[in-house]
């Protein structure tokens, strides 16, 4: 492996640690169904026209932020605007499902079997089927794609 490659197996390593932190927590930081603004400014017994005077807009601009977060329109530089208003942070994350390391290892081998399945069909009509040859050179590919990651998502899907 060349030294530019581990160094970023290293940082994708780090990464999935840190996200693994936050996927554990996810469930306690979703975003409440009136939204984190207007849950916030409840909990401090803050009226709309009291935030909005902080943040230095009318008490329906508020009223309007407030629903934009709710419905997912909200942009990132009004949720921080209201977070510094409210007293906090602002916290955006985008967390994928599985560690990043296993995604790769996922679509090097969906590639690899997507590779080896024109010669796997053409064994299987010729009654020469080795599951054991395709397996290993699937096992090949897969490692070869892994080996230069950025080759797995110039390549089509072909599904």
């Amino acid at each position: 492996m060349k030294s530019a490659e581990r160094v970023q197996d290293v940082g994708r390593q780090q990464l999935d640690r840190r996200l693994e932190r936050i996927r554990a927590a996810l469930h306690s930081i979703r975003r409440p169904p009136r939204g984190w603004i207007a849950t916030l400014r409840m909990s401090l017994a803050m009226s709309q026209a009291d935030l909005g005077r902080r943040m230095g807009v009318t008490r329906q601009a508020i009223g309007q932020l407030e629903r934009r977060e709710s419905d997912g329109s909200a942009t990132i530089k009004a949720l921080e605007e209201a977070a510094r208003a409210l007293g906090g942070e602002f916290v955006y994350a985008i967390v994928p499902h599985r560690p990043l390391g296993r995604t790769l290892e996922e679509r090097a081998d969906r590639l690899a079997r997507q590779m080896t399945a024109s010669v796997r069909h053409t064994m299987r009509l010729e009654d020469q089927e080795t599951d054991t040859d395709l397996e290993a050179r699937t096992a090949e590919i897969t490692a070869e794609l892994l080996a230069s990651p950025r080759r797995l998502w110039s390549l089509p899907d072909g599904e």
